[in-house]
């Protein structure tokens, strides 16, 4: 199966105002899931920043799908320092 990965800035819950980016992995059917993270790359690459960060929560969230990702093909969508 092919999968999809997209990380892109977003909100956790509408009251709150925290901020963070999220790692969505879509499969070829349509199907999503989603992990928010409260993490931002603070001035480091933010290319890089999204992969390592799809890494992490892929192999740690969905492990079967880690070795299915070509990596280099990640959609990074918004990344930003701050909220």
């Amino acid at each position: 199966m092919k999968y999809t990965v997209s990380v892109y800035h977003g909100y956790y819950g509408c009251e709150t105002g925290c901020c963070g980016h999220i790692v969505e992995i879509t499969d070829e059917d349509g199907k999503s899931k989603k992990q928010f993270e409260f993490s931002h790359p603070y001035g480091d690459d933010a290319k890089q920043y999204a992969i390592d960060l799809a890494k992490s929560v892929v192999s740690h969230q969905w492990p079967k799908c880690a070795d299915s990702i070509d990596w280099d093909t990640v959609q990074v969508d918004e990344i930003r320092d701050e909220c």
